[in-house]
């Protein structure tokens, strides 16, 4: 059966973060990387199935997830993993606090490039720990700042870990083999490991490729502890389960020291849900990508009309990076919210004058949204 991406699906009510943070507003939401379609029918039929069975008691990982796991990655990327070298989570975001506390020493750093997904400069915060950032710009078409990198790994040995977002949110680039090569060598030369953040790493567009950092090569494998989930592509996040995978077992056992006693188990329906979606659920998959790509299409073509807003192209992810600056503003998100739509401030993400969007919604609700950001920057602009 066609996957149905079209229907809006009313989640007021739902207790949803995306759209209970509007309440009683006409603003659409447009703003947390969580899309407004139905999970795919497989999952739902899944999870009914579990829920067959009333007791819903701590549940210990699948074996039939981590062969799923396996043969997911050897199918899509051609590398191969053991179940030692996997490690579920409930969240790629806790998995990253957790890597800096088990890797990263007391009085070492850890660095990052910006603008970038907004734990990423928040995690090293939380852990006690120095964060150094290496600034992208549009400028450069967005590229990681392979230069940069080098230099400051030379002149600050306290730096331990990588956090890396591949593909990149929000600017929705995809880092090239030669790029990741590129990184690899830097962190080898000064000992620094590499968090590979890939959760939107099936969310590539336009027939794109996705390659894992640690399938580069076995030294890549050696050094990257990679994050992996279900969630963003099949709309899961609620559900919390995502995986850690890590071919070295000395970085294997620091991450899991890492959260000894403060990370939680993975949720019964989590295991279940991914197990679906990444075994079943392949054609939904494709559509879905189909539809994003076309959603992105129109994006670019009524930002083209749309004065004082520009956008480049996105290549991954769902998500907009939408250039604000010639329009004056000292809030953009207030601004938008005003007009009635709901974005991400580009400022959390250390992206002044930027706003995300998010277009992972049914066509007629980005089309009425960004008839209002159109409306909205008409007015500004006549001012």
């Amino acid at each position: 059966m066609t996957p149905d991406f079209d229907t809006v699906i009313n989640r007021q009510g739902t207790w949803s973060s995306k759209w209970d943070k509007y309440r009683g507003q006409d603003v659409l939401p447009m703003w947390v990387a969580d899309m407004d379609f139905a999970a795919p029918d497989a999952v739902t039929q899944a999870l009914r199935a579990r829920l067959e069975h009333p007791i819903y008691g701590y549940t210990i990982v699948p074996d039939s997830l981590i062969a799923v796991i396996q043969t997911r990655l050897r199918r899509r990327y051609d590398w191969s993993v053991s179940p030692s070298d996997l490690e579920l989570v409930p969240g790629v975001v806790p998995a990253i606090n957790q890597i800096i506390r088990g890797v990263v020493r007391p009085g070492g750093a850890v660095v990052t490039a910006v603008p970038v997904y907004q734990p990423f400069l928040q995690a090293a915060e939380f852990m006690g720990r120095q964060l150094f950032t290496l600034e992208m710009t549009e400028a450069e078409g967005w590229d990681f700042p392979v230069a940069e990198f080098r230099a400051l790994a030379k002149e600050r040995p306290e730096i331990e870990l990588l956090l890396l977002c591949h593909p990149m949110n929000p600017v929705g680039r995809v880092i090239p083999p030669t790029v990741l090569a590129e990184i690899l060598e830097i962190c080898l030369a000064h000992n620094i490991v590499i968090c590979s953040d890939e959760i939107h790493c099936e969310l590539l567009l336009d027939g794109r490729v996705h390659t894992p950092m640690a399938s580069l090569s076995p030294l890549a494998a050696n050094q990257t502890i990679t994050l992996q989930a279900a969630s963003k592509t099949f709309n899961l996040a609620g559900l919390g389960c995502a995986v850690a995978i890590a071919q070295n077992p000395a970085l294997m056992a620091q991450f899991k020291a890492g959260g000894a006693g403060i990370m939680a188990h993975v949720n019964t329906l989590g295991y279940v849900a991914t197990e679906a979606a990444w075994s079943e659920c392949d054609a939904w998959h494709e559509s879905l990508l189909r539809y994003l790509a076309a959603n992105r299409d129109l994006l670019i073509q009524q930002v083209a009309e749309m004065p004082g807003v520009s956008v480049g192209l996105t290549e991954a992810t769902y998500l907009g990076w939408l250039k604000v600056t010639e329009l004056g503003l000292t809030d953009p998100k207030g601004f938008f919210e005003s007009a009635g739509v709901g974005l991400s401030d580009g400022a959390q993400f250390n992206g002044d004058g930027y706003i995300r969007l998010n277009f992972g919604c049914p066509r007629r609700v980005l089309e009425m949204g960004l008839a209002r950001m159109r409306k909205a920057c008409d007015a500004r602009m006549r001012v």
